[in-house]
């Protein structure tokens, strides 16, 4: 493990993250967010408390997916656009510990955009007295884990094609998964004889829904998620979004730059 590479690859990716102005674009929609509240506050709190914590969290949840979508889908189609990827492979780097380290700065470039924008949204929450319970410091780290899958995705969908079909695909993915995931269960339980292939199925897809803690967050009384579901949702982010650098591996060591 080329840990040097990895962290000087991944400062690359936050600043140019800051060169594109993408987190002044997250901070203007932090901002967005706490007039919005603050003209429904406007209008009285009181009974209002689960709806806006309930709308916080979707908020925070779309805008970070689309994110880390835009962040992971561009990573290294602009390398190869840019003809910046000659430099960076004639250095002692292999093109693994390229991937390792963009995939690595676009989870970094995408925490901070998620950690400022749920930061702006419990202040002005707090402002109003919304009351927070313990669950949400796991719902964030959740949040967290389901990010880097989403990145893991959605860079490997840009080794495979242009920047612009990627994202769109991830986009489907990101946001149609946990329906396909509904529907096939369904399916299984009508037909027993499709439980393998909707079980295969299933497998390859992403399951971002279940870094989703949203709705215990939401509602107070709720108690905490045991440790090992903890455990169990940081072992599946690390083997799904390995498989997905495994893969954008496959293609792009053989790839002609």
């Amino acid at each position: 493990m080329n840990f040097p590479a990895y962290r000087a690859l991944a400062r690359c990716v936050v600043l140019e993250s800051l060169r594109r102005k993408d987190l002044w674009v997250v901070a203007i929609l932090g901002f967005v967010i706490l007039l919005a509240s603050s003209t429904l506050g406007f209008f009285g709190f009181k009974g209002l408390e689960i709806f806006a914590k309930d709308m916080a969290v979707t908020v925070l949840g779309m805008f970070s997916t689309i994110i880390a979508i835009l962040t992971s889908c561009r990573l290294v189609p602009d390398e190869v656009k840019n003809r910046t990827l000659y430099p960076l492979l004639a250095r002692p780097i292999t093109r693994l510990d390229l991937l390792v380290g963009k995939l690595i700065g676009a989870v970094v470039v995408t925490w901070i955009s998620f950690l400022m924008l749920a930061a702006l949204t419990a202040l002005a929450l707090t402002i109003f007295h919304v009351k927070f319970e313990l669950i949400m410091v796991q719902y964030l780290l959740a949040k967290m884990l389901g990010l880097v899958v989403v990145c893991g995705f959605s860079m490997a969908f840009s080794v495979y094609m242009t920047p612009s079909a990627s994202a769109t695909v991830a986009f489907l993915v990101a946001f149609g998964a946990p329906m396909v995931t509904r529907g096939l269960v369904l399916a299984a339980a009508g037909n027993p004889s499709l439980t393998p292939i909707c079980k295969i199925i299933n497998t390859v897809l992403p399951q971002t829904s279940l870094f989703d803690l949203g709705g215990r967050a939401v509602y107070l009384g709720w108690g905490l998620v045991p440790v090992w579901v903890m455990g169990f949702l940081f072992a599946y982010g690390l083997c799904y979004s390995g498989a997905m650098l495994f893969v954008s591996w496959l293609k792009f060591r053989r790839q002609a730059v």
